[in-house]
């Protein structure tokens, strides 16, 4: 029998309310005798509510039976058979493809087209390979083996795809053997069946059809076994083929929009006509675009938009009948769905959209935990060791800090704690070692908060350290669910998004891990983390609009069937619409075609006509896209508005007769205004509350470190010295410049002991025993576990290096001392000051007294004509509290006065006074060849020598005490140096 030809409802009607009217009347006005076949779920509860609105349908009334495609081959299949099948999830077909590809390597005694015997490698291609064997049934195609692929595809998937024929034809026969099926399976097993029985059937074979009058409604690029199971129907059940497609294809299919170019075809294969319905409605639609710059300048418009709009659902002008819903918005890509919410105004918002769970708070949580096994280190008397970071996104986690004893959540500060605690530890550590305080303020009994803590960490850390199965992994998360819903208070209500997630991760993800074929299978960490994760990524939380009020959210998928009078699609940029096809190693989209299987250029079709569908029955369109920014990553283009956006606006620009440009309606450029940043400089006024807390802080000595935070900068000077106020104390993971000081110093140290009080001048072998001395140090030290591991190769090869160049470059010298404190007395206007310091090391040599400091970082040198420069002296000497620029000139030309302030200490320091004068001082460079450079030198005259460190050092001294204590206030000092401070936010306003 001949099918009869297809209808068309308009794009511009409602189809719904189309197929309603053609139902009735094709059913005498009885809906029950209905079977309508549509491609998914969602217009279900609309065309009931549309069922229901038509005035001339007697209340109550029988409603039709409504399935979807893929409900209509399971249907059929168990109508077929019996006994029918089992559906198995992805674990067990990739377990199935395992023991297929063993089977085949033991009979045929060839090398395995996968390397199988790897598990975790198998696993993500056992993956993609259930997917194509699923793409192939959905296609109706039974592939054959594809050869000579090498230098197309990775070695893996050529030595795949020259078996696929094989592969497929065992795990079909595995399939049948197991009595499991597949959703692609159960569609092949239907046709075949039919194909088998051909002549056989009446319109009465199948249970589900009988009696029923057959409407196909509103597919569009149909499957292989779709569209020859569809074809079968409407031969023999009479089905009745309703398209929601361009009114043209029904006179002229040539004419026809270029995306109901599928619908052309299909009407080709079948050598069918087609006839319309109705009459298109006329439509005045506006189209109005914005162009922002990013995601929140697209969303600050949406929520601006949809404010001002009351999104209340119209009526239509055909009977009467309402419009399936007021106002959409339409996401290309479901990662929008969280920032989305955010921004809309209304409360009453449905979504009707699935939601990966791969990008929920409870997938971030297991996917913390197991970075933690990742990334595990050693051992730690018997337990692991794991990397800090991630200890803290574990203590960090929401959920932990959410979970409740009765009334009160009392994981917040113990976590808080432990956070510090983390930070300021090692790289690696074990986080049921800490013994954190618990809140003070709460009134639960102490065993029981820290009872609910150690459940926590043997949940997300000891139980994860012992899996071997899936099913202990099952076992694992049961149990961590159990906690978080125990414990987890209100949560739940409070969250529905995450209520959600848990319960799909219960009812889905967990009863597959623990019943799939491989559950008891004993698998690597590594590789059950690869199982869970590939797991989660392939489900969705599902979200069903009810009631149908309100502004819908979904995704562009969803909107199949439907029609909205007010449609804002977000991010409609040329990567989500209609987006780059995936990058399957497998089979890479350009040998899709090759096999028969729906490539890019199909998929871009059924995008396009997605979206025109959905444009051609609105009223109000608002499209929001990115343009023009710059991607972050190396390879990544520039966001790039949309094709069918492009489309839309050529049409425009060709009404007009002109190009439209951003900033032209209806072409909306999102800016907002920017007004010059400017940063003006936050002086600190020497209130008297300030000037007594430096009072109190001048009572300890002043170390010439703290001289020198002072000339750099006074703001910095009072907000770490005064306040307290510094860096973030945590775990330093990168090269460890005080670490490796300190440790220089005390090798030094260690090494000159013996030469106390001694005259010394060194040779090769003493070179040998201080390299030695430093390794052995290093190896020794902290460094080795906190350094990475090349930067801790580096260091040793560079510090042995510099060392024996340092000691080439040491002069015959007399060690007088050695890491030694000295101090000494200021008198500043009256009143005494005390300024200590600790000098690495005092030699005497040619009849004077040279004090060195070891420098691992750069030496900051003055400017050569400093001690000569009678103008700065004479301005430090006459300076009486004005709020000048003196200090920050002095900055300008001496940047550090840490060898000025020894060379005071010192003579004024020894209890029994310096046995030779001190003539100079100097920093030993460890960081380049190890020689001296002296702060005066040897051509420096004696008697400017004396008139330096006899009175312009002691004037120099008295210039920055006095200046602390009395300016009007404390000025920042700008330069290189604020790139590093951790105080230059507090500097300006």
């Amino acid at each position: 029998m001949r099918a009869q030809p297809f209808i068309i409802i308009p794009w511009e009607n409602d189809f719904l309310a189309g197929l309603a009217r053609l139902v009735l009347s094709e059913t005498d006005g009885n809906p029950a005798r209905a079977c309508i076949i549509v491609p998914h779920s969602r217009p279900r509860r609309y065309f009931a509510d549309t069922l229901y609105a038509m005035p001339e349908l007697p209340k109550p009334f029988a409603l039709p039976q409504m399935i979807t495609v893929s409900e209509l081959f399971a249907t059929l299949r168990s109508e077929i058979e019996n006994n029918p099948p089992e559906q198995i999830e992805m674990l067990d077909r990739v377990g199935l493809l395992l023991r297929c590809l063993d089977n085949q390597a033991q009979e045929q005694r060839e090398a395995l087209p996968l390397p199988t015997g790897d598990t975790n490698r198998f696993f993500p291609w056992g993956v993609r390979l259930a997917n194509l064997l699923e793409d192939f049934y959905n296609q109706n195609i039974e592939p054959e083996d594809v050869t000579y692929m090498e230098g197309q595809v990775v070695d893996f998937a050529a030595g795949l795809l020259g078996s696929l024929g094989r592969i497929h034809r065992e795990y079909t026969e595995e399939l049948d053997n197991r009595s499991w099926t597949t959703p692609g399976y159960d569609a092949f097993r239907v046709l075949r069946h039919i194909k088998e029985q051909r002549g056989t059937y009446t319109a009465d074979s199948f249970a589900c059809l009988r009696g029923k009058r057959i409407f196909i409604a509103g597919f569009y690029g149909l499957t292989g076994v779709e569209e020859a199971i569809f074809r079968h129907l409407a031969e023999e059940y009479e089905a009745q083929v309703v398209l929601h497609s361009d009114a043209r294809l029904a006179e002229s299919p040539s004419r026809v929009h270029w995306a109901c170019r599928e619908h052309t075809r299909w009407l080709s294969r079948w050598s069918v006509q087609a006839t319309c319905a109705e009459e298109p409605e006329a439509r005045k639609r506006e189209t109005v675009f914005h162009e922002g710059f990013d995601l929140h300048s697209q969303l600050d418009v949406l929520e601006r938009t949809l404010g001002a709009s009351d999104g209340q659902p119209r009526i239509t002008d055909a009977d009467s009948l309402p419009a399936t819903i007021g106002s959409a918005v339409v996401l290309p890509d479901t990662g929008l769905l969280m920032p989305v919410l955010h921004h809309l105004p209304r409360k009453d918002v449905n979504i009707s959209m699935g939601y990966p769970l791969g990008r929920s708070t409870l997938f971030r949580l297991l996917e913390t935990v197991m970075r933690l096994q990742e990334t595990a280190s050693g051992k730690g008397h018997g337990a692991s060791l794991y990397h800090w970071k991630e200890v803290i996104g574990l203590l960090r986690h929401p959920y932990l800090k959410m979970l409740a004893l009765g009334e009160e959540r009392p994981l917040g500060v113990p976590l808080h704690h432990m956070e510090a605690s983390v930070r300021t530890g090692r790289r690696f550590t074990d986080p049921r070692a800490l013994h954190p305080e618990l809140d003070e303020q709460s009134k639960l009994p102490e065993q029981d908060v820290r009872a609910l803590l150690a459940t926590v960490f043997d949940l997300a850390v000891t139980r994860w350290e012992h899996l071997h199965t899936p099913q202990d992994m099952a076992d694992t998360l049961a149990d961590l669910c159990t906690l978080l819903l125990t414990h987890g208070g209100d949560l739940w209500d409070r969250f529905p998004i995450d209520a959600e997630s848990i319960f799909r991760l219960m009812h889905r993800v967990i009863p597959m891990l623990r019943e799939c074929s491989l559950a008891t299978q004993i698998f690597p960490k590594d590789v059950l983390f690869t199982i869970l994760r590939e797991t989660i990524r392939q489900e969705r939380v599902p979200f069903e609009a009810d009631p149908l009020t309100g502004v819908q959210v979904m995704g562009m998928l969803e909107t199949r069937l439907l029609r909205f009078d007010n449609v804002h699609i977000v991010d409609a940029t040329e990567d989500k619409l209609p987006g780059a096809p995936a990058n399957d190693p497998l089979l890479p989209d350009s040998l899709r075609g090759m096999l028969g299987l729906p490539d890019s250029r199909h998929r871009e079709l059924v995008s396009a006509y997605n979206f025109h569908r959905l444009l051609q029955g609105a009223e109000q369109i608002t499209i929001y896209y990115q343009a023009g920014v710059e991607r972050s990553g190396l390879f990544e283009e520039k966001r790039a508005r949309s094709r069918f956006v492009e489309e839309l606006l050529w049409q425009e620009e060709k009404k007009r007769g002109k190009l439209i440009t951003p900033g032209t309606p209806p072409l909306h450029a999102i800016s907002y205004p920017m007004p010059a940043i400017t940063r003006l400089d936050k002086p600190v006024e020497r209130t008297p509350e300030i000037a007594a807390r430096l009072s109190e802080y001048l009572r300890r000595p002043l170390s010439p470190s703290a001289l020198d935070t002072y000339l750099t900068c006074p703001v910095r000077f009072f907000h770490e010295r005064l306040c307290g106020v510094g860096a973030i104390d945590e775990v330093n993971e990168g090269d460890d410049h005080a670490g490796i000081g300190e440790l220089l110093h005390s090798v030094l140290e260690d090494f000159y002991t013996p030469y106390l009080k001694r005259s010394v001048h060194f040779d090769e072998d003493d070179a040998k025993r201080l390299q030695d001395l430093f390794s052995l140090r290093l190896n020794q030290s902290e460094l080795k576990d906190s350094l990475p591991f090349d930067s801790f190769l580096m260091l040793e090869a560079a510090g042995r290096k510099r060392l024996a160049s340092f000691i080439d470059n040491q002069p015959e010298t007399h060690i007088a001392a050695l890491e030694q404190r000295f101090q000494a007395e200021i008198a500043v206007d009256g009143r005494t000051r005390l300024i200590a310091g600790r000098m690495d090391r005092v030699d005497e040599r040619e009849g004077q007294t040279v004090i060195l400091d070891y420098k691992t970082g750069k030496v900051s040198r003055p400017n050569p004509g400093i001690w000569e420069d009678d103008s700065l002296w004479s301005r430090l000497r006459c300076w009486q509290g004005e709020d000048d620029d003196t200090l920050a000139l002095l900055a300008q030309k001496l940047p550090s006065v840490q060898l000025p302030a020894y060379l005071y200490i010192y003579p004024r320091g020894v209890r029994q006074g310096a046995p030779l004068p001190v003539g100079d001082a100097g920093w030993v460079e460890l960081r380049s060849n190890g020689k001296e450079v002296l702060l005066l030198g040897t051509g420096t005259e004696d008697d400017m020598r004396e008139t330096v460190i006899n009175e312009q050092i002691p004037l120099l001294m008295e210039f920055l005490f006095r200046h602390m204590e009395t300016v009007p206030s404390y000025r920042p000092n700008r330069g290189r140096h604020c790139d590093w401070c951790p105080c230059a936010n507090c500097c300006s306003v």
